[in-house]
């Protein structure tokens, strides 16, 4: 709103400017009246309706109202030259006008017309007529907030008298005629306002750093791209420069700004304005307002910055900035308003002189790493109506210096460590209209005073330790509360109100209940009509799902998490979902049976994981044309419909662990964006279908535990983004060699995990392909950081999902409900490769997990393995392996599990560090071994018997020696390593922002949008 009113202010300005200027010769109410112009207006008139709802200025008023005399010259809006009469000016201007602008209007017939202002009224989309050409005249023309759509017209380009052109906030574009040309021939502009049209056709025009007469220029939210011609900034009469939300827009500041420089605003927030920021930014004295949020500065924050004296708002949250301290030359700039630096990686304490800045209205640190107390000389800061200090390690309790500070409209203290209970103060700040508690460690009741909070629209109280009954009759008074999110506590919260009928609850668009203890779905819902995002996860629903539930906002329900209960069915079978207007829907971990239901077109995201869904999946899901996510896991579904390929919008395609029968359908289509795909645990028979290599953005693909009968797929190795391979257990067979294709090598250059066991493939190890894994031989990397698809740039509100996958590590299969980077596992166990290990695997020193057992090798195990300094897990069992353990396995200090049974091994154990840990088991059925833990000692003759046949190693099947028979030499290393690291406890694994957390919502861009 602040917004929309400095804007229309700086309108009113230009407006009132000519105005002042021409009132040498205008006249006001005497004089004659040209008949031809006076019918000419008469002609406007008609052809526009009033419109209350065309204006958005509290002060407008229908001025052709007055448009009833025969003196033109003396109505509202309406201006005369003083000695001849003509109409130079219309001025209309929040006028509630309201039609369609097209070719013939009257208007056009003004031929002597020198500005005009239809600023602020709505005119349908029209496109600005070409005829405005016509008026060669203009010097003004203010075309802003009215709802004009299109191509602006190459006529206007003609206007050479021009000295301010405004089109603000339209939806037009500039591609033929290009911004270029539009403006060459317009050299005498002082104003340029073309806010939010589409530029995005040409660069910004170097011959604008001519413009010597500019005083304003506004380019915000216009698609600007390439680099900002940098001696603009020297115009010298350059007052404001506005090129907000640009983020294609590159550029850098000038190395030195002068001292006589005009500039008042300088605003570049969300552009790619990069480099340093200049010390002599101090020189530009007159500056009131700086705005450099979410560009891409580095270096330090210039000092300087405390002599603009004159500053009133100053934004440089979202740098990458140096970090450091709440700079102290901030308390310098003692007419603040406006102060935010949050996503700065600012550190220490809140200062206690912040309180001396008392002019502050709007102030935000959030997303820092700023901790202790909030200061109490805070409290000072009473014309405070924004303050926003989450995502920081803030303690103590909820400072209660906040209940001075009346005027607070937005309180977001989210994301800290604040302890304490939710303080019953609260409900005297009553002008408050969001409020955010989420993401603390509070406990106790939620205190009933909230109900006094009669503007509020916005409550997070989620992710906390609040306890206790609530009883919803709470939030009957509050008629304005839109967003109420109280998941993630331990309330048990009691919907079933007293005054339960139609009208009496809030009308709300997003409501956050998971973990509420609820049993029933609430009867609140039923009276619901606006809901936009519904989460009940983690309750204790059970029973069947009520019809009327998928009755509940069917225009306007576009999230919905019912998972983690104990449904059971569908009240009434359910083929089509009627939330026309869904992006995600969550079913995942109830009991539901029967038919898998088909979401709508629009849907993004859907996921019923574990669930007892059977029958086929109905080819209406191939008309998913938006899907990104498709999660049908742990299910009973036994049919996959050919044409789901076609879906090339997929992200995520996790169908595993059912009972889908038949071939591999054609899933990756032309220019396919899947990321994942797990058919792992199914009953799919026959070949691997070629078609995988055209999913070239693939990162993980699991066919593990099938029925496929092909040799190895070398052809995968094109790939080039494949992290993670997992073939396991099906009937894959032959020798794994490496297709010669200069064109395309098939190296799997970027695989992390590779899976290939319990097969049949033959031949030697695939050396070749060990020296050439290269995302394997980096040590420490991404061990804090998950692979995961990213949806930001699709769905706002979910920003990425961890992948999950079951990999065999350390002897058991493991779910991964996320997958660290780091981890790097080789397992070819169980198959029939022969010939030695190659020394070539010492070079992957990432790795984690290396299972060579249950093969026919031979030959010595290479010392070359001590130099997986990562290793964890190490098995070579089952195998003809001869020769001493090498000593060099002892620098293996994270090995957990060992496991070099059941072979032709020879002499001492190795003793000491992880080696003190395993047990007999890791060792056994090698009898020339010695030492502890066996029972032989090396004092004896530590080589086999002559003639000595390992009964196993003479065997023709070694795998009915399959290892997962030692699984208790196992214990130690589980209960050690590195599973604690990277298994997720919780059974889903992505997560809605932090438990439905603070969200804004995407709303179309409004009329009145940000200058």
């Amino acid at each position: 709103m602040n917004v929309l009113v400095s804007n229309l202010i700086l309108s009113l300005f230009l407006i009132m400017d000519f105005t002042c200027s021409a009132a040498s010769f205008l006249q006001h109410g005497h004089g004659f009246c040209h008949d031809d112009e006076r019918f000419a207006l008469l002609q406007f008139k008609k052809s526009f309706i009033i419109d209350r709802s065309a204006s958005g200025d509290p002060f407008a008023y229908p001025k052709v109202e007055t448009w009833n005399t025969s003196y033109c010259c003396s109505w509202d809006g309406v201006e005369c030259e003083k000695h001849t009469g003509h109409v130079i000016g219309v001025d209309l201007t929040s006028s509630f006008l309201y039609g369609s602008f097209n070719s013939t209007n009257t208007l056009f017939n003004l031929s002597h017309l020198q500005w005009l202002s239809l600023a602020d009224n709505d005119f349908r989309r029209s496109r600005i007529p070409s005829e405005i050409g016509r008026l060669s005249r203009l010097t003004y023309l203010n075309l802003s907030y009215s709802v004009f759509y299109g191509q602006v017209p190459l006529e206007i380009s003609q206007l050479s008298n021009l000295s301010s052109l405004d089109l603000f906030n339209n939806d037009l574009e500039l591609k033929r005629p290009s911004l270029s040309s539009l403006i060459r021939n317009l050299s005498k502009l002082k104003h340029l306002h073309l806010g939010s049209a589409d530029l995005s056709s040409s660069a910004v025009p170097v011959f604008l750093e001519n413009f010597t007469s500019l005083t304003s220029l506004l380019l915000s939210d216009c698609q600007l791209h390439g680099e900002f011609p940098s001696a603009i900034f020297h115009l010298p009469n350059l007052q404001i420069l506005n090129l907000r939300n640009n983020p294609r827009l590159t550029g850098y500041l000038p190395a030195k700004f002068h001292s006589d420089s005009p500039l008042k605003e300088l605003l570049l927030l969300n552009t790619s304005f990069s480099g340093k920021i200049s010390p002599s930014i101090g020189n530009l004295r007159s500056l009131e307002s700086l705005d450099f949020g979410d560009c891409r500065f580095q270096g330090a924050v210039p000092s300087s910055l405390g002599r603009l004296t004159r500053l009133t708002y100053l934004d440089l949250q979202g740098n990458v900035f140096e970090g450091g301290q709440i700079p102290s030359f901030l308390q310098n700039l003692t007419k603040l308003t406006g102060l935010r630096l949050s996503e700065s990686e600012l550190g220490g304490g809140i200062p206690s002189w912040l309180g001396n800045l008392t002019q502050l209205n709007r102030l935000s640190f959030a997303t820092n790493k700023l901790h202790g107390l909030v200061p109490s000389s805070l409290g000072r800061l009473t014309r405070l109506t924004y303050l926003g200090i989450s995502m920081n390690n803030f303690t103590g309790q909820i400072p209660c210096f906040l209940q001075n500070l009346t005027q607070l409209t937005l309180l977001d203290l989210g994301s800290n460590k604040f302890t304490g209970q939710v303080p019953s103060w609260l409900g005297n700040l009553t002008q408050l209209t969001f409020l955010q508690f989420g993401g603390n460690e509070l406990h106790g009741p939620v205190p009933y005073s909230i109900a006094r909070l009669t503007s509020l629209k916005t409550l997070y109280l989620h992710s906390n330790e609040l306890s206790g009954t609530l009883d919803f009759d709470m939030f009957l008074g509050l008629k304005n509360l839109r967003t109420l999110v109280l998941s993630g506590n331990k309330l048990s919260v009691l919907t079933e109100s007293s005054s339960n009928t139609n009208g009496t609850f809030p009308s709300f668009q997003k409501l956050g209940l998971s973990s509420c203890n609820l049993t029933l779905f609430p009867d609140l819902l039923k009276y619901q009509d606006g809901l936009q995002m519904l989460d009940l996860r983690g309750n204790q629903l059970h029973g069947q799902i009520p019809n009327w539930i998928w009755n509940t906002s069917t225009e306007t329900m576009f999230y919905v998490d019912i998972s983690e209960n104990s449904l059971t069915g569908f009240d009434q079978p359910l083929v089509f979902i009627p939330w026309v207007n869904l992006i995600w829907l969550d079913l995942s971990f109830n009991k539901l049976q029967g038919q898998l239901p088909i979401p709508p077109p629009t849907t993004m995201g859907y996921i019923v994981t574990n669930n007892k869904l059977s029958g086929e999946i109905l080819p209406f899901f191939c008309n998913l044309s938006s899907l990104l996510l498709l999660e049908l896991s742990n299910n009973l579904l036994t049919g996959m419909p050919p044409c789901l390929g076609d879906v090339n919008t997929l992200l995520v395609l996790n169908m595993s662990n059912n009972h889908i029968l038949g071939s591999i359908p054609r899933i990756c289509a032309s220019k396919s964006n899947l990321r994942m795909i797990d058919l792992s645990n199914n009953q799919f028979q026959g070949r691997l279908p070629q078609m995988l290599a055209d999913c070239t953005m693939l990162e993980v693909l699991s066919l593990g535990n099938n029925r496929l009968n092909d040799v190895f797929p070398s052809w995968l190795g094109t790939l080039p983004k494949l992290r993670l391979l997992v073939l396991r257990s099906n009937s894959l067979h032959g020798v794994i060699v490496r297709k010669q294709n200069d064109r395309k090598p098939e190296f799997f250059s970027s695989l992390h995990v590779f899976d290939i066991s319990n097969n049949s493939f033959t031949g030697p190890l695939p050396s070749e392909y060990f020296k050439k894994w290269n995302g394997m031989k980096v040590k420490d990397y991404g061990k804090s950081s998950y692979l995961v698809a990213n949806f930001s740039n699709e769905i706002y509100f979910i920003s990425d999902l961890a992948y999950s996958i079951t990999i065999k590590n350390k002897g058991i299969d493991i779910l991964y409900g996320k997958i660290q980077e780091a981890l790097s596992v080789i397992d070819l166990s169980c198959n029939r490769f022969e010939g030695s290990i190659s020394d070539s695997l010492g070079n992957l020193q990432g790795l984690q997990v290396l299972n060579l057992s249950n093969n026919m090798l031979t030959g010595s195990i290479p010392s070359s393995l001590g130099s997986i300094t990562e290793l964890e897990s190490l098995d070579l069992s089952h195998n003809v392996l001869s020769g001493q353990i090498p000593p060099q396995l002892a620098q293996l200090t994270f090995l957990a599990v060992f496991v070099v049974s059941h072979n032709r091994l020879t002499g001492h154990i190795l003793q000491g560090n992880q080696f003190n840990t395993f047990g007999i088991t890791s060792y056994e059925g090698n009898l020339g071994l010695c030492g502890h833990p066996l029972p032989k000692e090396c004092g004896e003759d530590s080589s086999p018997p002559s003639g000595f046949v390992d009964e196993h190693q003479n065997s023709e099947s070694p795998f009915e020696f399959y290892w997962m028979t030692i699984v208790p030499g196992y214990v130690c290393g589980l209960v050690i390593g590195v599973v604690a690291g990277q298994i997720v406890a919780t059974k889903k694994h992505y997560w809605f922002v932090k438990t439905f957390g603070q969200l804004k919502l995407k709303g179309r861009k409004g009329k009145k949008g940000r200058r």
